[in-house]
């Protein structure tokens, strides 16, 4: 499930919600000049949402959260990515 998987990465660093917003947005206002809520960071962690991010805005986030791109990709594979087993196990 997306929302247990990236708050796992957050709370490997020991970072709440907003400290990760706080973190990503003033490293990204130097690279793109695009500013992160809490709200967005919130939207990730319950699924709603899937970040679209720009190669120099994933580099921040993955040594924000000290992981890799396998790790961050995985946090957000969609359901509709899952295997034949849970998918059979959905129905």
């Amino acid at each position: 499930m997306v929302k247990e998987k990236f708050l796992q990465l957050l709370e490997r660093r020991g970072l709440s919600q907003e400290q990760f917003a706080e973190m990503v947005g003033t490293a990204w206002a130097e690279v793109s000049g695009r500013k992160l809520s809490r709200q967005s960071v919130n939207s990730w962690v319950r699924g709603r949402s899937i970040p679209r991010l720009s190669p120099a805005e994933t580099l921040i986030v993955l040594e924000i959260l000290g992981c890799s791109l396998t790790e961050l990709a995985m946090a957000f594979q969609e359901s509709s990515e899952q295997s034949p087993d849970q998918a059979s196990e959905n129905e």
